[in-house]
């Protein structure tokens, strides 16, 4: 089987510290997913695609280009815990006797578990149809063949993991995921995971703290990671897409649409109260018919958390209903 290379900018920036993209092919609409080899002094995987046997083979066929082979591998360091970024992360480390690292806040997310009774009580405290909540669950249910669970080794915020000549720093970075983190180093390297990507927004996601089953706002959080890497230079090599050397131009151009989209938000609900839903439907009809009713619902709501903690908008709990305060 031949896999795809990657043509990236800066080259010469990762032949120097022998950095190596490995681009996977998935099953999802995101479409290819980029996992890192390091080799140095130890050989580490950033992320490691999806549990696919295609995934793994892709693996297998650019450590070979390299040298080696999966029992090679020493550390795999994980950015969090979707499917295309971990899901084969336990099947690589059972077979190298890797170490694998990641944030504690993705123990529910590294687990397998994908919360569905917290989604379940939650649409249904906005009145989301059942019809829709199940097609929900049944896609979060069809995520479940794509990752192994597994616990790795927790890292914290600022602690520092190193493959010998190369040093990083773990940063939580939350929004996209509780517990995503970036790794940054003193090179001007970053392994950004779904941080910041320069050919799509990433999607602040619906998501549960792993600790109190409390919904997380997932865009004032996202939003605040974006503002510390917008002030980061060096090469952010992504999850998906090209590498970025821009990252204070492609950070502001998500916090502007960001913006632009809650201005509309505003504006509807000074038109008329308005559920969660009616919201979704009146800004995203479009992508709702298309099967990412989760992916609006989430981005809606947190616009609407936005305006909640700015104190300009307020939800009627016996209806959930959101209205502007003034």
């Amino acid at each position: 089987m031949k896999f795809k290379s990657i043509s990236v900018l800066r080259p010469d920036i990762l032949k120097k510290y022998s950095i190596y993209p490995i681009k996977i092919p998935t099953p999802f609409a995101v479409g290819d997913v980029f996992s890192y080899l390091v080799k140095d002094e130890k050989n580490v995987l950033v992320d490691t695609g999806q549990y696919t046997d295609e995934a793994f083979e892709c693996v297998r066929y650019h450590l070979k280009k390299q040298g080696l082979s999966i029992e090679n591998i020493d550390e795999i360091w994980l950015t969090h815990g979707h499917p295309d970024h971990y899901g084969q992360a336990a099947r690589l480390a059972d077979r190298a006797g890797a170490t694998v690292f990641g944030h504690p806040l993705e123990r529910s997310n590294f687990g397998g578990n994908n919360d569905a009774d917290l989604f379940e009580a939650f649409f249904q405290k906005h009145s989301i149809p059942e019809d829709h909540i199940q097609n929900m669950v049944n896609q979060l249910d069809w995520l479940q063949q794509f990752q192994l669970a597994i616990e790795p080794e927790w890292v914290q915020d600022g602690e520092l993991l190193n493959s010998g000549d190369l040093s990083f720093e773990v940063v939580h970075t939350p929004g996209h995921a509780p517990g995503h983190i970036s790794y940054i180093s003193d090179k001007g390297i970053i392994f950004g995971g779904d941080l910041l990507l320069g050919h799509i927004s990433t999607n602040a996601l619906i998501n549960f703290d792993s600790e109190t089953d409390q919904r997380n706002r997932s865009l004032l959080q996202y939003r605040e990671s974006l503002e510390w890497i917008r002030e980061q230079g060096g090469l952010v090599l992504p999850g998906h897409g090209e590498i970025i050397e821009e990252t204070t131009s492609v950070a502001d151009h998500h916090l502007g649409e960001h913006q632009k989209r809650y201005q509309k938000i505003k504006q509807l609900l000074r038109e008329e109260p308005m559920t969660l839903l009616d919201l979704s439907y009146h800004i995203f009809e479009d992508a709702i018919q298309k099967g990412a009713l989760f992916l609006v619902l989430s981005e809606v709501l947190g616009y609407l958390d936005w305006g909640i903690d700015e104190g300009v908008i307020e939800v009627d709990e016996s209806k959930m209903e959101y209205r502007i305060t003034n």
